[in-house]
């Protein structure tokens, strides 16, 4: 990035210290929020308008989701784009081969085919779930330390802008002394 001297560098979101996380944390991704509003509805038992926190003023607490509501956001979309959700393909193909590994090595070993089935599914199960779990865990330190280094380098920034302009105003006074003395020149007391 070529700037001139005089110019600035540009800081980029929040300065350091800020207590307002930028835009892209405040807008998720849908796969990773589960929204309902926190207005209230008739159809919702513990929600209606006539309940002691409305008839107050005090602001409703968001309402847990139910299993109807859990069903009716499922969209036949959602299975078509299961590997653009992250961790997925990390937990189902860990998943897989944990499976088929003890699968295998029940039946081999001696155990009936619904049972080594059995076995396979559960291994299936518990190997998608802890590679999702590590994935994630993963995810959150990548997060944690990226904000970490954007908070180093605006925080470089800054004092870049801040030695930036103590020069230009060293600089000013410089050039400030400078026509001083050409002035002074040609006056005798």
């Amino acid at each position: 990035m070529a700037q001139d001297d005089d110019t600035p560098p540009k800081l980029r979101g929040p300065p350091p210290g800020a207590t307002e996380p930028p835009d892209h944390v405040k807008k998720p991704q849908i796969y990773e929020i589960f929204h309902t509003p926190a207005t209230p509805d008739s159809s919702r038992p513990n929600n209606n308008a006539s309940s002691p926190e409305a008839s107050e003023g005090q602001p409703l607490r968001p309402s847990r989701p139910t299993l109807k509501e859990g069903v009716q956001s499922i969209k036949s979309d959602d299975f078509f784009n299961i590997h653009k959700i992250p961790c997925a393909r990390e937990g189902f193909m860990t998943g897989i081969g944990a499976g088929t590994v003890v699968g295998m090595g029940r039946y081999v070993v001696g155990a009936r085919a619904p049972t080594a089935a059995n076995w396979a599914f559960g291994a299936f199960l518990l190997g998608s779930i802890i590679q999702w779990e590590y994935c994630q865990a993963q995810r959150r330190n990548e997060r944690a330390a990226m904000a970490r280094v954007v908070e180093v380098i605006d925080r470089k920034q800054a004092e870049k802008k801040a030695q930036a302009e103590e020069a230009v105003r060293l600089r000013r006074e410089a050039e400030e002394k400078a026509k001083e003395a050409q002035r002074r020149w040609y006056k005798f007391w």
